[in-house]
This record gives C-alpha cells, structure tokens and sequence, in this order.
C-alpha cells in the first residue's frame, strides 16, 4: 500500500516518488532547495524502482518543496527506526521543522513493530537537538561516525534507556 499524504496545520508531507525526485533534481527551486542534504536524498530517491521507496516525503509549505524527511533505512531487529530530515534555509527557524518531524515521528510510530525512533546528529547542531528534545527525544550514546545518537519511545513501549558508549574511565 503507498504512503499517504500526511497534512498538518500548516505543511503537507507528500510521499517522494523517483519521478518527483528527479524532476527536483533537474530543475530545483528558488530559496536554497534542493539543499546538500536534499539533493543526497533525492538522488536516492531518483535511483529507487518506486515500490522501493517507502516513508520517504517531500515537504511542502505553500505548495513550494522546502525540505524532505523520512525513514532512514529499514527496521532494525530490536525495533529501531531511524529517521531523517532535511529543511532549506528559507524555511528555518519557523518551527516548520518541529510540525513536520512530528507529523513524520506519528507516521512512524504506526508502523508494525517499530519499538523506537532514532536520530543521528551532528555535534553542534544545536538547531536539530533542540527540535529532537521539543518531540521527546534524548540522547542515549554516540551514533555513527562520531554523530549523537538521540532516541524516543513508540507509545506503549518502556522508555528509552540512557546508554553510554566508550569506556569508564577514572
């Protein structure tokens, strides 16, 4: 079954087909998208067999693209799903990206045996922790290639443990 149109107060997430994506990527819109980040996206986007791409939006306010978001990869065996989010320059501080990661977290959460999300941030993204907390995320150790690792529980799931990565050290 293809992912719904999610709508919010102010936002529509559309489900990113491979069309849309290279259409994006060929031609891209005024006011900074398709970002970096965007544009890795959409390329994958691009490259997928359109029943291949699942959980994967395009985010519109006032019907212009401003960013994309979505499931980063495939549930994990302990029920662990990872998610991503990207929002153009002209688009942030606006609280947009609080709606729409919300709008993406309850769409998630739905999903069978989705346990947990899961997000990797950049140190110093201050922009993007202070998001993660306002949705109930926390930081539960280190992530991939030196990235925080942040995490929530699905409801009716226990709470998110805090985990600690490296050695103790005194």
């Amino acid at each position: 079954m293809p992912d719904a149109v999610v709508r919010t107060e102010r936002l529509v997430l559309r489900p990113l087909t491979p069309a849309t994506a290279r259409e994006l990527l060929d031609r891209g819109v005024p006011g900074g998208f398709p970002g970096e980040d965007d544009s890795r996206i959409l390329a994958q986007v691009a490259a997928a067999s359109a029943g291949d791409v699942r959980h994967t939006y395009l985010l519109l306010h006032h019907d212009r693209p401003i960013g994309t978001l979505g499931a980063a990869g495939a549930l994990s065996p302990d029920g662990d799903q990872e998610l991503g989010y990207s929002l153009g320059p002209a688009a942030r501080g606006q609280g947009l990206g609080t709606e729409a990661v919300g709008a993406l977290c309850a769409v998630l959460e739905r999903q069978e045996g989705v346990r947990r999300l899961t997000a990797e941030v950049r140190p110093g993204n201050e922009a993007s922790l202070r998001l993660l907390t306002r949705l109930g995320f926390m930081e539960v150790g280190g992530g991939s290639s030196g990235h925080l690792l942040l995490a929530r529980a699905a409801p009716g799931q226990p709470p998110v443990p805090r985990r600690w990565a490296g050695r103790h050290v005194c």
